[in-house]
């Protein structure tokens, strides 16, 4: 048994029927490189033998009555791979809008709370008899860098080689315990909640007093950038409003050359999450104007950052803080986007080092998981479409392996990140990079992003545009 952090009990509570929190990982594969038939048996005598390095796989979640303190994970008695494992073919031609529209369906059933939070899809009918599986999980199970973790486990660097030293499957699950032995075991959380409250207020003070020193600061001398970006602080969008009944995702993907990506990184002294993020801007720049939506101002961007420490590198569960940014959508030119993004980036990592503390943690550690999730509802319930977003978007940046990776013998061509949507934010950018490429993913609704894969053409655009650019002026930026 396994009590869930506060951050990963943050996704329990706020997960909905309209808003599940579960996220979903496109793999697309070449099995020509396998040496057995590359099925779905195949796979699953590859998984079955992988379930002693993978515990989530075998955990469900039990919760604790009224939600009184964080509910556990508990090692499922009940656990049968074959629940979780599905097959569905891809309609002809198997392209990629093809492709994208199957995994919008099975990202939008919800999964089975009775179970591991999980399943896994495998995917036939694509050109050139390429395979795909589609692997979901929610999201208090795993974060992107968990992700990464967990394909290290799964996958091999050599075709057909075997998996690293699998331990004995001493698996032994005992009967999950019933709501009045739950209620006994929160006895003692509950009595420290007083503290960590404490100790999660006083963090809470330590950024609220730095970012109040830095404001005076910055009224001292000139500002290098209008970085930061306050929460519930952005124009309202078009992606921004909830949706009517339960809403359908919509996927869309940009394959860019890693080797595009690091020219633009050494012409114009920036980062790998700055060319991400500078082409989700002119994405989204392209697409309000086009709906005539464009703001005057920048919109705001939660930009999610790994929290891992070398001891915990290898961990599955949420470990990441979150960096609030202005994406200047409003200016036109390139380069000056680019430099705004960069010194946006640069301010608020260094900010996140400073604090030593994780403020979307410390917030959900001051109130009960029951307390929490009324709040949230009923905030919802009562103001409806005018409910705030936290932030009009999310891009998240996942670095993958550099080198080829096969699971079960198949090669990993690429991948995609399908990810989770909440309220008010259903527009979300991943980022991953594996094997020289660069596969930036948008998921959408399709009841308010219907034309979603016009944001990912945008994205090769930009990319050209950067490209074809004069190198920008080191030093740093002195625009608004």
């Amino acid at each position: 048994m396994k009590q869930l952090s506060d951050l990963d009990t943050l996704f329990i509570t706020m997960d909905n029927e309209r808003y599940p929190l579960h996220g979903g990982g496109l793999f697309v594969f070449d099995p020509s490189t396998s040496l057995e038939p590359w099925t779905l048996t195949h796979l699953k005598a590859h998984l079955a033998r992988l379930l002693p390095t993978m515990p989530p796989f075998r955990r469900r979640l039990v919760q604790v009555p009224f939600g009184l303190t964080s509910p556990v994970w508990v090692e499922d008695p009940e656990f049968n791979l074959d629940d979780h494992l599905h097959s569905l073919g891809v309609p002809a031609p198997g392209g990629d809008r093809e492709l994208a529209a199957v995994i919008d369906e099975i990202g939008s059933l919800p999964l089975d709370w009775r179970r591991p939070l999980w399943d896994l899809w495998f995917l036939d009918g694509l050109p050139d008899g390429k395979k795909a599986i589609m692997l979901r999980m929610h999201h208090a199970c795993i974060d992107g860098m968990g992700g990464v973790a967990m394909i290290f486990q799964m996958f091999t660097t050599e075709p057909n080689a075997d998996v690293a030293t699998i331990p004995d499957d001493e698996w032994k699950p005992e009967p999950v315990p019933s709501q009045g032995e739950m209620l006994m075991r929160s006895l003692p959380t509950m009595a420290m909640r007083p503290i960590r409250s404490a100790r999660a207020i006083a963090g809470l003070g330590t950024v609220l007093a730095r970012r109040r020193l830095n404001s005076v600061l910055a009224r001292r001398e000139k500002p290098a950038t209008n970085a930061g970006a306050r929460l519930f602080s952005g124009p309202r969008l078009p992606f921004n409003q909830l949706s009517h009944g339960i809403p359908h995702k919509t996927t869309a993907w940009a394959n860019i050359a890693m080797s595009e990506v690091k020219k633009i990184r050494q012409l114009h002294g920036c980062t790998v999450n700055d060319v991400a993020l500078a082409i989700s801007t002119a994405a989204l720049r392209r697409w309000l104007i086009d709906h005539d939506a464009l703001p005057d101002g920048p919109i705001t961007c939660g930009n999610p950052v790994n929290t891992r420490t070398v001891d915990d590198s290898g961990a599955f569960e949420n470990r990441f803080a979150i960096i609030s940014l202005k994406l200047p959508v409003d200016v036109e030119d390139p380069l000056q986007r680019l430099a705004i993004i960069n010194a946006a980036t640069t301010q608020a990592k260094a900010a996140v080092k400073a604090s030593h503390t994780n403020v979307v943690e410390n917030i959900f550690q001051v109130l009960a998981p029951g307390f929490t999730e009324l709040v949230i509802n009923g905030l919802v319930s009562g103001l409806g479409d005018k409910a705030p977003a936290p932030f009009n978007t999310l891009v998240t940046n996942v670095q993958g392996p550099s080198v080829p990776l096969y699971l079960a013998g198949a090669k990993l061509e690429r991948t995609h990140i399908q990810m989770m949507q909440t309220y008010g934010m259903s527009l979300i950018i991943a980022v991953t990079t594996y094997a020289g490429q660069m596969f930036v993913t948008t998921t959408g609704h399709r009841e308010n992003t219907p034309d979603i894969w016009t944001i990912a053409e945008e994205m090769h655009t930009e990319i050209a545009r950067l490209l074809s650019s004069p190198p920008r002026p080191r030093g740093p930026f002195s625009g608004a």
